[in-house]
């Protein structure tokens, strides 16, 4: 052998027990990378320094990436408030992000989307944060909404704000601390597409009082608010009548440029933020007067319209709550024993022809993703590790989430099939602070 390599006839490298993977050229290793999810994309980044390279220079051209599936964002164990934990549940693997300022134990999280978060800060504005890449986008301040106004510092120079919850019924405001009002005004955000669309990018905020409806586009300096009397229709019948409040989630359809948002009475309302003015059409009656279960709304690939019920329970767990936000006191907790735990989740058929609802008992191979973030439903055909006919389920209560923000939050798994709760693989059943979220990393 020695001979023939002397001899030149057999490349050395062929001889080596095992190839050198970091000589790799560049434009082969970006094919390579560029067929990668987002989570194998940013660990083959940390192999070498040739990797690396590659890496960066894939981040910095913008190659686009191969979707990711849903991942859940959860802050790591451990004292570092800045940084959080990636799980992919399809591969089983996970890794760890370093958020920007401020730091990721001080903020709320209200949203996803598109690789994104919606975080508040402690002055109880909104921001767009990509943990994959650390970029951040500041959206319109809360001063930005119809119906807030900034009030005098507290007697410690912390932001205090005036909310006008009901000005017709009580003139005078309320007053909150930034700390009280995110967790009290932000219900959910749901984001249009990606805000690297700059400001084709439309946040649409559900928010108090009880379920308003507004919206920004990336680079506006305040809300627009969807309400008041230029949308009563004095023609419309009782059910066809639009109101502008009790909305508890939406869902952005790419196919034909329209939000669909849902009602706690479970009537559904579409909204079109294309043209000059916002244009609300009601194309599902309400059918209950009932705000709890927890109520979602999913477009699937086939194309019908779902929603799902999420019926919840509080319990005592055994393991008390043992770590709480960066600068909180642990007196914070109301009660460290307390836990919300799914009891039960009901899917539904859209019939809008008939205006009603039609129970449904499997999504066959498909799978949910529920939580705070905008649903998600997805097949697990060629993702075995992913449980098929399921609901994985993040923590979004939000009466729970506002009266024991520091107890534990649940991330768990509703099989359909068998009507029973079960865990997430190599996660820890009860995370804590912030709530835990479902989300599709994207370096765009």
């Amino acid at each position: 052998m020695d001979a023939a390599v002397a001899g030149g006839g057999i490349d050395a490298a062929e001889t080596a027990p095992f190839p050198d993977w970091s000589q790799l050229p560049l434009d082969p290793l970006l094919v390579v990378m560029a067929a990668l999810e987002a989570p194998d994309l940013v660990r083959s980044g940390a192999a070498c320094s040739s990797w690396r390279a590659a890496y960066a220079t894939v981040r910095r051209l913008r190659i686009p990436t191969a979707e990711s599936p849903p991942c859940l964002f959860y802050p790591a164990a451990g004292g570092d408030p800045d940084v959080a934990t990636i799980l992919s549940p399809t591969t089983g693997a996970s890794f760890r992000v370093r958020l920007p300022d401020p730091p990721l134990r001080r903020r709320s999280i209200h949203g996803s989307g598109h690789g994104w978060l919606v975080a508040a800060d402690e002055a109880s504005n909104l921001h767009l944060v990509n943990p994959l890449t650390g970029a951040q986008h500041a959206l319109p301040p809360i001063t930005g909404l119809h119906n807030m106004e900034p009030a005098a510092d507290d007697e410690q120079g912390n932001p205090m704000y005036d909310l006008y919850e009901f000005p017709s019924i009580y003139p005078k405001p309320l007053a909150y601390t930034a700390r009280e009002l995110r967790l009290y005004m932000y219900f959910k955000a749901v984001l249009s597409c990606s805000p690297g669309a700059g400001s084709d990018c439309v946040v649409l905020l559900l928010h108090k009082p009880n379920g308003e409806l507004s919206f920004a586009r990336l680079g506006d300096e305040a809300w627009t608010w969807i309400g008041g009397d230029e949308y009563y229709d004095e023609e419309a019948s009782e059910d066809e009548e639009w109101i502008d409040f009790g909305y508890r989630d939406a869902v952005y359809n790419d196919k034909d440029g329209l939000f669909y948002v849902l009602c706690y009475g479970a009537d559904i309302i579409t909204l079109d933020l294309n043209g000059a003015s916002p244009v609300v059409k009601k194309i599902m009656k309400d059918v209950t007067n009932q705000d709890n279960p927890t109520k979602y709304l999913v477009i699937t690939p086939w194309g019908d319209l779902l929603q799902v019920w999420r019926m919840t329970d509080s319990r005592s767990s055994t393991t008390p709550v043992q770590e709480v936000a960066e600068g909180m006191k642990y007196s914070d907790v109301i009660d460290p024993y307390d836990e919300l735990y799914t009891k039960e989740v009901q899917l539904y058929k859209v019939d809008i022809g008939n205006q009603k609802l039609v129970r449904i008992a499997s999504l066959g191979e498909y799978t949910l993703f529920l939580g705070l973030n905008s649903t998600m439903i997805l097949s697990t055909k060629d993702l075995p590790l992913l449980k098929a006919d399921c609901a994985y389920l993040a923590h979004d209560h939000y009466e729970h989430i506002l009266k024991h923000t520091y107890s534990g939050k649940e991330i768990r798994v509703w099989n359909f099939k068998s009507g029973t709760l079960e865990d997430v693989d190599n996660v820890q059943s009860w995370q804590n602070w912030p709530v835990p979220i479902w989300i599709t990393p994207s370096l765009c």
